[in-house]
């Protein structure tokens, strides 16, 4: 196992496309999905952000939430629920930045 040396990101985002709806739980996937994160990395790309904002697909994050997805980001570690699109993921990302 070896160390990665990086600068570390201003955020990362990790952004929850769980679906649960299979066994009929709440799940995140009905408001997010890989495609939405997809968007957003590229939306990240052309704003230059690439090495200050990370963002990461992930499954549960523990808060499954039927009004939309779940979202964590850090280092302030930071909940966020009820995202629905990816505007809303957006403003999350400026919101860390300050922007």
């Amino acid at each position: 196992m070896k160390k990665i040396s990086f600068s570390k990101p201003q955020v990362h985002l990790f952004v929850c496309i769980n679906n649960r709806s299979s066994v009929g739980s709440n799940s995140c996937a009905h408001g997010v999905d890989a495609s939405l994160v997809h968007e957003l990395k590229q939306w990240v790309l052309s704003k230059g952000w690439a090495n200050a904002v990370y963002v990461t697909k992930t499954h549960c994050l523990g808060f499954c939430h039927a009004q939309g997805g779940v979202a964590v980001v850090y280092p302030s570690g930071r909940f966020f629920k009820e995202i629905r699109n990816v505007e809303d993921l957006k403003e999350i990302i400026k919101s860390e930045l300050n922007y």
